[in-house]
């Protein structure tokens, strides 16, 4: 990690704009999906991908049903493979990972895999496995890794995420010490360090002028929005009478503790502390990159602090934190500088069977 660290630390970072801008570009609500949300319709068909990519669906390692979009060569050609996986609320058809998607596929010559995480997109039609914040999102991780590389053609498989997904593809390294489907790096843009601070973080309703009260207003909407699809569907039978008779609230921790923890069969302290990448970034052994930016509004940047200190002295994790960035928003700052670093990343620990290189160690 020490050599493509210093590589990617290399690239100029000129951005460009402002933060409020580029994190509503980036994070901005697709008004469209969200009445498909509350019409049940089929979430997956608003933003087509390409002919070349399909709808698949696979098991997360424990089983839940997940939805993803896969896009192969054709060739018979092997190639690397990656893993995009996207934030809370969100789903593989939000322009942040269809880009990223494309962009792997087109220019840099991967197959690719977007997965709806459990609990998002279409997966939710499949089950009703609550979020976790990072913990069962991992083992989605895990899932598309290795439903990816079981295909022929595929020699290695990377994962990148984005803030939920961030915290998911770290959780799915350190995971990886048991289930071993990550074999060319983990990305990890804009996550956190401790699932209680950020459930804590994102339920209180900050003040009018604050940088996170957009995206505040803009996850209590969308909760709503979700809670409603959940009693649309109350007839189907796999739906427990406990996920409908909850009031919605705005507290983020309330749904952990009454809904996700007695769903898992687990306290609300082990859900945070299995969510939490300081709670195992320490040993992790596949590489991993984690970058972040000091004016993220919605994973504030003290979140590093304890990820510094947890990662210390590990020799397979790199903490990056840039001056600007805001929230998943680093392509609206310095876009040539955003595919550069996530290009670069990947093909260093990509393999490239026409490519003859001395076996990579972090």
């Amino acid at each position: 990690m020490m050599e493509i660290g210093g590589h990617l630390r290399s690239i100029p970072f000129s951005p460009q704009g402002y933060g409020m801008i580029n994190l509503a570009s980036t994070n901005k609500p697709d008004l469209s999906k969200i009445n498909m949300y509350i019409r049940g319709s089929r979430l997956g068909d608003a933003y087509p991908y390409p002919e070349e990519f399909s709808k698949v669906i696979f098991p997360s390692l424990d089983g839940t049903p997940l939805v993803g979009t896969l896009g192969l060569h054709r060739d018979g050609r092997k190639r690397p493979g990656v893993v995009f996986c996207h934030g809370f609320h969100g789903s593989r058809n939000k322009n942040y990972i269809m880009e990223a998607a494309l962009e792997a596929f087109s220019v840099w010559d991967y197959d690719v895999l977007a997965p709806d995480l459990r609990n998002f997109g279409e997966s939710q039609k499949f089950s009703n496995s609550p979020t976790t914040g990072g913990w069962k999102e991992g083992q989605d991780v895990l899932g598309a890794c290795r439903f990816l590389g079981a295909m022929d053609q595929v020699t290695s498989v990377a994962a990148v995420g984005y803030s939920l997904g961030a915290c998911s593809v770290m959780n799915a390294a350190y995971q990886c010490r048991k289930f071993p489907y990550i074999t060319g790096g983990a990305l990890a843009w804009s996550g956190f360090a401790s699932m209680e601070q950020m459930m804590s973080h994102i339920s209180r309703r900050p003040p009018l002028g604050d940088p996170f009260f957009p995206i505040y207003s803009m996850f209590v909407c969308l909760s709503e929005m979700r809670r409603l699809e959940i009693l649309r569907r109350a007839d189907r039978e796999d739906v427990t009478a406990y996920m409908i008779d909850k009031p919605f609230s705005p507290d983020y921790r309330r749904y952990i503790r009454e809904i996700a923890a007695p769903y898992y069969g687990l306290s609300e302290e082990m859900v945070h502390r299995l969510s939490s990448p300081k709670e195992f970034i320490s040993e992790v052994d596949v590489p991993l990159m984690m970058v972040h930016a000091e004016d993220d509004p919605v994973c504030p940047v003290k979140e590093m602090e304890g990820l510094f200190i947890a990662a210390d002295g590990n020799p397979n994790v790199d903490v990056w934190v840039l001056p600007t960035g805001s929230h998943c928003a680093f392509k609206g700052f310095d876009e040539d500088w955003y595919w550069s670093v996530m290009r670069d990343f990947l093909d260093y620990w990509a393999d490239r069977p026409e490519v003859s290189v001395k076996k990579k160690t972090a």
